[in-house]
């Protein structure tokens, strides 16, 4: 019944106040999708990025629609910006189970066409069909109609979910809505926005960021919606999943604007986590730490007095030294995502001479480790030890966190284990109420 309320909700507050037709900046609107996309998975390298979203004031709903054909999961994100209007974004998973697999290798062709669900699925089982016409992918077309077209709602005249928000967005055509998911997800991503387009919804509506995804459809497809949608395509260079299509059958074509980036890493290209850490390194890049972001930013837990942040200490690997700003950094972000006030050590003086000057009631300490695990090429074991003391030097709380990079880069198991640390820290910490 909740999951039917949020729907509820979800429709109301599209239909009053989500971001209007606006440039976000770029280089967050990556990072953030980014961030969405890796948090569809379900598996262990999600907690991460869920758990970050949260912090950052982000409202998940997640849903699972299966047909005979598909078993199709869309999730809804809701953020509310310091202007007091509304961001949605519609994410889709990539491919982490069997029957996500099996989708992935139902490589034939099917007719892209009609106005409504009943008319989508009656043009996918036409037999006739002509390369001269829209062919998509079968598999991402079954999975996309489960997740939105399969399914629906008694509470909306028991329209769909799809149909419930190309209605709302027919309704109010300054309002725009974001697709995004890796791999998989990006390809359903993007057949999603090209049925809300066959719906009436206006391309610039559509916003669709990507991650590694395979094309979806024939050339035909291609031309037919490359201006009906704002498609960015986001890859990784030596990626081979964005290709693959192409390089099985030279029927199908991608689309849309291309951005290609090199990972820092030595691992497999396509992985989530490689995006999300170059969307991290270029949104730090681009952006001066006191710039306050829109997408980034979330709601903190007011102390009582200020929380006083000692210099970072680290020991790192030799491979892993030239990221120590992008971790001092992140684990900054997360503190001050988490907290208010905190006030940042400047310098290698008196901590507590500083942090007294200052008017601060507690003393962290953060040290970090990164070591090379022996025989496993490009895998450390990143360690957290944090120590948190009262303004008279007592010790309040002491946690020491550790985990491997095999499924997070070195970067993001920083931001990590800091925020595994983060119930104890609060637990000591005069929250006002």
């Amino acid at each position: 019944m909740w999951r039917r309320i949020f729907l509820l909700c979800f429709a109301l507050l599209l239909s009053l106040s989500p971001v209007q037709a606006r440039q976000l900046d770029k280089a967050e609107l990556n990072f953030a999708t980014a961030l969405i996309s890796m948090s569809t998975y379900s598996a262990e390298l999600n907690v991460l990025a869920r758990n970050w979203l949260e912090e950052l004031g982000w409202v998940v709903d997640s849903h699972e629609y299966a047909t005979a054909l598909a078993a199709g999961r869309v999730h809804i994100l809701a953020k509310k910006l310091p202007d007091d209007e509304q961001i949605y974004v519609l994410a889709f998973p990539g491919t982490e189970r069997k029957q996500d697999a099996i989708v992935d290798l139902r490589v034939k062709r099917v007719p892209f066409g009609g106005k409504n669900p009943s008319e989508f699925a009656a043009e996918a089982a036409r037999e006739e069909r002509q390369g001269s016409e829209p062919l998509v992918h079968k598999g991402f077309n079954d999975y996309t109609q489960a997740a939105l077209f399969s399914e629906q709602l008694p509470e909306f005249g028991n329209l769909t979910l799809g149909e419930v928000i190309a209605r709302d967005l027919r309704n109010h055509p300054a309002y725009q809505l974001y697709l995004t998911g890796h791999s998989l997800g990006g390809a359903a991503a993007t057949l999603a926005a090209a049925r809300l387009a066959d719906m009436g919804v206006q391309p610039q509506q559509l916003q669709v960021i990507t991650f590694g995804a395979p094309a979806v459809g024939n050339t035909a497809f291609a031309r037919a919606y490359e201006k009906r949608m704002q498609l960015t395509r986001i890859t990784m260079e030596g990626d081979p999943v964005k290709a693959a299509l192409q390089s099985l059958s030279g029927s199908y074509a991608q689309f849309g604007e291309k951005v290609v980036w090199d990972s820092h890493l030595g691992r497999f290209p396509h992985d989530m986590t490689l995006y999300l850490d170059e969307a991290l390194r270029h949104y730090q890049d681009a952006h001066d730490e006191l710039e306050k972001p829109l997408l980034i930013t979330g709601h903190c837990q007011q102390l009582a007095g200020p929380l006083y942040v000692a210099p970072f200490r680290f020991k790192l690997d030799d491979m892993l030294s030239g990221d120590q700003s992008y971790m001092e950094r992140v684990a900054r972000g997360i503190l001050k995502g988490a907290y208010t006030p905190v006030i940042f050590s400047k310098g290698q003086g008196k901590v507590y001479q500083d942090a007294r000057q200052q008017g601060a009631r507690y003393v962290l300490f953060e040290r970090f480790r990164g070591q090379r695990i022996k025989k496993e090429e490009a895998n450390f074991r990143l360690t957290l030890e944090e120590e948190l003391y009262d303004i008279e030097g007592n010790l309040l709380a002491y946690q020491s966190y550790s985990t491997t990079a095999s499924t997070l880069t070195p970067i993001e198991a920083v931001g990590y284990l800091v925020m595994q640390a983060e119930a104890g820290r609060s637990a000591k910490l005069n929250v006002k109420k």
